[in-house]
């Protein structure tokens, strides 16, 4: 199911003078990523770039987000295998000792199963953001025994939802080390394309749809069943499946076979998400998993309606009827009955709509999220006797 990948330190920003009393230098760990990883590490390397030098590793292939600059590089899995992954442990040990970086950030579970014994041994301090619930049973049985073993003062965390902070704290990481920082956007760019947008009533054209990596996670084989209910009762509804993924497809070929070929698009992967979101009435976020998602954050602030499964950090976006319809996860019925109420109720989606765009607005800004890292920067760097 995992291909391996190779990871390269693929980016490095121009250094900048530091009158902080030692060198500052950060090192950013990534596994083979897309979405929403992809895109918080990518603000990260946009804000904290500017202030002092950082390097990242990252997958060799699809960096066309980056400017690539290759240099040494790891060999590293998506998912858990022993054999390559004490390698990649090596190469990620001679490359910390190398660059002697003054903190290791790491983004995704795998890499941080290489990247926290390494650490550990190169005596460097580690901050690991986990931004999802993991795919597989290492990463809840490992992660807290690396934990132990780089030391309470060496390591820390942060959890993108209170809910992943919770989980942290079920397997054994002190709840002293985790540190909630809610994932945040730049939710100009979306207001802006969705200015225009018509709450029209439920027998005109409207479009329901979502964007997302098309993986079994994702619960996007629901929404088509819940589609397929939907079409029966409004002829003229449209839905959009943005994204690509392994189980493109398959859903593809799910769609035909419910009898949705001619009602249903898949534009694949979308380089204008704030276009595309301003084209959909109501978006859908049918996951069986969540961290919390940045997708869902993108489409409220374009001024999408939003129908969500009850999972992970969800709830802590969506206020129920109040920002959103919560539904269970994994019931295609549900969601179908929560779209419906809003495709008939026109006022209701234009409320919830304004509702959740306010408040991602207030809760869920790109400057939020960044001081609160700045912070914990500082905080974990002065423990060096580095200030930023």
């Amino acid at each position: 199911m995992f291909s391996p990948a190779r990871i390269r330190v693929i980016y490095t920003y121009d250094h900048t003078t530091h009158n902080t009393g030692c060198p500052v230098m950060i090192l950013y760990l990534v596994r083979p990523s897309s979405g929403g990883i992809r895109e918080h590490l990518r603000l990260l390397l946009d804000h904290f770039g500017q202030k002092y030098p950082v390097k990242v590793a990252g997958p060799r292939g699809g960096n066309e987000w980056l400017p690539v600059q290759p240099d040494q590089f790891l060999t590293l899995s998506g998912g858990f295998t022993p054999g390559s992954d004490v390698y990649a442990w090596w190469q990620c040990y001679r490359l910390l000792r190398a660059l002697q970086p003054s903190l290791l950030h790491i983004h995704g579970f795998k890499a941080a199963l290489v990247g926290c014994p390494a650490a550990g041994l190169a005596r460097v301090p580690v901050l690991v953001t986990v931004h999802n619930f993991p795919a597989h049973r290492a990463g809840a049985v490992l992660l807290p025994a690396l934990s132990r073993l780089n030391g309470v003062s060496k390591i820390r965390f942060i959890a993108v939802s209170q809910a992943l902070a919770k989980e942290l704290s079920a397997w054994g990481i002190p709840a002293a080390n985790v540190t909630v920082i809610h994932n945040g956007i730049d939710a100009a760019p979306f207001g802006q394309a969705g200015r225009q947008r018509r709450y029209a009533a439920g027998d005109s054209e409207i479009v329901v749809g979502t964007v997302a990596r098309m993986a079994p996670q994702k619960g996007l084989s629901h929404l088509l069943q819940a589609a397929a209910l939907l079409a029966r009762r409004f002829p003229r509804l449209r839905f959009i499946l943005a994204g690509d993924g392994p189980e493109l497809n398959s859903l593809k070929e799910l769609a035909i076979t419910l009898g949705l070929s001619k009602r249903v698009s898949f534009p694949g992967y979308c380089r204008d998400l704030p276009a595309l979101l301003a084209q959909i009435d109501i978006f859908v976020l049918p996951s069986l998993t969540e961290g919390l998602a940045i997708t869902l954050l993108e489409a409220q602030a374009s001024g999408c309606a939003a129908v969500a499964s009850r999972v992970g950090g969800v709830p802590e976006v969506i206020e129920h009827r109040r920002t959103g319809l919560l539904v269970p996860p994994a019931s295609p019925r549900a969601l179908a009955e929560a779209v419906a109420a809003l495709i008939e109720n026109p006022a209701l989606r234009r409320s919830m709509a304004l509702a959740g765009r306010e408040r991602v607005k207030k809760h869920f800004t790109v400057e939020q999220m960044l001081n609160q890292t700045g912070l914990l920067y500082e905080e974990m760097l002065a423990g060096r006797g580095c200030r930023l």
